[in-house]
């Protein structure tokens, strides 16, 4: 059965290929804003947390502490990087560019209703995933773009889910494949880059490295922020344009 949109339109297929390209286009075009933007909101919280790892490792006291503040840290930071990085996209996508600030901006100004997103979406997922893990992956796959939805159409914080499950519907086969794609992607960033930390393990006599707390851990970070809120921003555009016929132009206007 075909899916229909807005008028009784038949609902495209997302391009899977377009997306990516367009994700990597978007990155390459602003690369220097969005990577200030994720070292600030999700490297600097990992290196806080390498560091005080180090600190407290020698006697233990802490580090478990130190490891859940982190991990908090870098969920608030990851959830301020995806309102800041849609309004760059939907920017970039109209031929402008966003500065680090007026993104910043934008980002800290939805931090909380993204806040009450984020807690909602979490306990939902985990929810599904005790209840034998498929309804949660149905549950992430159908509130993907949850976030960049409530900050370019500035609906309820309940209506950015019900609406994220209509822009994914006809598409959540798709879309679960981009996110097979980003780990597989992310997987191999962090081998990489793992290999430096090894090393570093290896010369400090098997304890965690200065180079893997200081260095390897906060640069996965921030390529992991960087790819993965310019790809939801990019995914949620193109779903837009297949699903309501409506292009970043007419999205622009919403920032204004």
């Amino acid at each position: 059965m075909s899916d229909v949109g807005v008028a009784g339109r038949e609902i495209g297929r997302l391009d899977m290929g377009r997306v990516i390209q367009e994700m990597f286009a978007v990155l390459g075009r602003n690369f220097v804003t969005f990577l200030v933007l994720s070292a600030i909101l999700v490297g600097l919280p990992a290196l806080l947390t390498g560091f005080l790892q180090l600190k407290f490792l020698r006697t233990d006291e802490g580090f478990a502490w130190q490891t859940i503040f982190g991990s908090l840290a870098a969920a608030l930071g990851a959830l301020i990087l995806q309102g800041t990085v849609i309004y760059a996209t939907v920017n970039d996508l109209n031929g402008k560019r966003a500065s680090v600030g007026d993104a910043l901006a934008i980002g800290l100004r939805v931090f909380l209703p993204l806040l009450g997103i984020g807690l909602l979406w979490y306990l939902a997922v985990l929810l599904g995933v005790l209840l034998l893990i498929v309804p949660g992956l149905m549950i992430l796959v159908a509130w993907s773009v949850c976030i960049p939805t409530y900050v370019a159409e500035r609906t309820t914080l309940t209506g950015s889910f019900g609406r994220s499950a209509e822009l994914t519907r006809g598409n959540r086969w798709r879309i679960f494949g981009l996110m097979l794609l980003y780990i597989v992607a992310l997987l191999i960033v962090e081998a990489v880059l793992g290999v430096f930390g090894a090393a570093g393990r290896v010369a400090s006599g098997g304890a965690m490295s200065f180079l893997q707390a200081l260095v390897v851990t906060p640069l996965i970070s921030v390529a992991n922020g960087m790819i993965g809120a310019s790809g939801t921003a990019v995914l949620y555009v193109e779903l837009r344009k297949i699903r309501d016929g409506v292009g970043a132009e007419s999205l622009a206007s919403i920032f204004d």
